[in-house]
This record gives structure tokens, C-alpha cells and sequence, in this order.
């Protein structure tokens, strides 16, 4: 798989064959041979640049059939449970995948990120997703995560949770977690997170905080510069607690 971008910095996946746009053709052997830098010209003379992919890129451009985590809330994740190279993660609620790569991508080659998705429709989609990178550190279960995650106890240092019930997870996830390890437990409404901070109190978790991102770009015009009018001004709330 490689990543093209016109003139007009759109980007596009495009695979070892004969790509197709409105643009015009670009045959199927340029495509094969082409590195990062190289120009590629359509039929009708329109020209794309093969890009090294990162994983914002990825993400932006997997298949997908639900909506996904956006970067603000990946980086609330990743900043306030201090997950890095090496680490072990759990994840049960895989949807299209987007949290799944940003955290194989984190973690490394030294590291492992488990996911759970009961939904088969989805894990097809995924497994498409996966292998369009060189991630080799990932496990997928297609299962319900409610009847219990398979790693080992005190074996993870951050479980995250993205489920339409997510108390119904909290405590075996205070059985895998490392002393010291982090649940990340993302909710879209105020009432669900009333319920995760009351669980996760019961379950034994301590330092109990809830945070949310939200990020505004802003439009530089010409004398007119000023907050862009559209903007994601809601997400979700991510619950954050430590086993201690």
C-alpha cells in the first residue's frame, strides 16, 4: 500500500494495481515501482506524489463503518496514562480499528496491543485495516469482552475502553492491569460516566479523573485571521484511574 497526494493536498491508498480517479489512470506498473518522492502522472497529465504514510495518515484513510477516535482524545489517552514503547495494552471495543493502530504504533515492536470486537462485520474490516500496515505486534479476538478478557493477572499496563456499557468490563480489568497500570474508559455522555466513576470506585481504582479535549484550529487569512467557525465541539469524556 502506498499514499499519493495531489496538487490540492488530497490524499489517497492506492495498492500494487491500476488506479482509477477523476483525474485519469495511473497504470498499474508506475504504481508498483514507485517510491517515496516519486511523481506519478495520470493519462490526462495530472501529477501525485508518493508520500511516506504516518499513522494519522493511516487512520485518516482505513475503511471504516463506524465513526472513530479522533487524534484529541488518542493524545489525552496516551499523555495522561503514560503509555509508551513497550508497553502491554488492552483494548475491548475495537470499532474500525483507529485506537487499535495508534496504539501498536506507540507501543512498538517491543510492546502488544489486544483487542476485543464482538462484531464480526467489523473485525473483516479491521484485519483489511492491519494489513495494510507492518504492525506485528497486534492480537484481535472476535468475542464478547464481557465474558472475560484472556491475559494474564497484573500482566497490562493500560486498559481502554470504548463500549456502549463499559462498567460491565471494569472489574476484570483490574485483574489484567499491572499495580500502577491505567484504565481509559471513553463515553460519550455525562450519564455513562456517573455510572464508570461509581463502578471503578467499587472495583478498587484510585485516582479517578475525567477529562475531555477539544481542539480549535484557526483560519489564516489575510487580515482575517480568526478561530475556524466549524470545529468538533464535542467528542466524548475519557475516565481515567489507576490501580494502586
Amino acid at each position: 500500500m502506498k499514499i499519493i497526494v495531489d496538487r490540492k493536498n488530497r490524499k489517497y491508498v492506492v495498492h500494487d494495481k491500476e488506479f482509477h480517479t477523476e483525474k485519469g489512470v495511473i497504470p498499474e506498473e508506475d504504481i508498483i515501482n514507485a517510491t517515496v518522492g516519486d511523481v506519478l502522472e495520470t493519462h490526462m497529465g495530472k501529477k501525485f506524489t508518493v508520500i511516506e504514510p504516518n499513522i494519522n495518515d493511516y487512520i485518516e484513510l482505513m475503511k471504516r463503518k463506524c465513526s472513530i477516535l479522533l487524534p484529541q482524545d488518542l493524545g489525552l489517552i496516551t499523555a495522561f496514562t503514560g503509555i509508551g514503547y513497550g508497553s502491554n495494552i488492552v483494548e475491548s471495543g475495537t470499532g474500525a480499528g483507529s485506537s487499535l493502530l495508534f496504539f501498536a504504533n506507540i507501543v512498538g515492536p517491543e510492546g502488544h496491543v489486544s483487542s476485543y470486537e464482538i462484531r464480526e462485520d467489523f473485525v473483516e474490516i479491521i484485519k483489511e485495516n492491519i494489513d495494510g500496515t507492518d504492525f506485528n505486534n497486534i492480537t484481535l479476538y472476535n468475542q464478547d469482552v464481557t465474558e472475560g478478557f484472556k491475559e494474564e493477572d497484573n500482566s497490562i499496563d493500560m486498559v481502554f475502553v470504548d463500549l456502549p456499557k463499559p462498567s460491565e468490563v471494569i472489574m476484570d480489568a483490574y485483574r489484567i492491569l499491572k499495580t500502577g497500570g491505567f484504565i481509559a474508559v471513553y463515553t460519550p455522555y455525562v450519564e455513562q460516566f456517573q455510572i464508570v466513576n461509581i463502578v471503578l470506585g467499587k472495583a478498587g481504582f484510585k485516582h479517578i479523573t475525567i477529562r475531555e479535549g477539544n481542539v480549535r484550529e484557526i483560519e489564516i487569512k489575510n487580515n482575517k485571521t480568526r478561530p475556524n467557525s466549524r470545529m468538533a465541539g464535542h467528542t466524548g469524556y475519557i475516565t481515567f484511574a489507576r490501580k494502586i
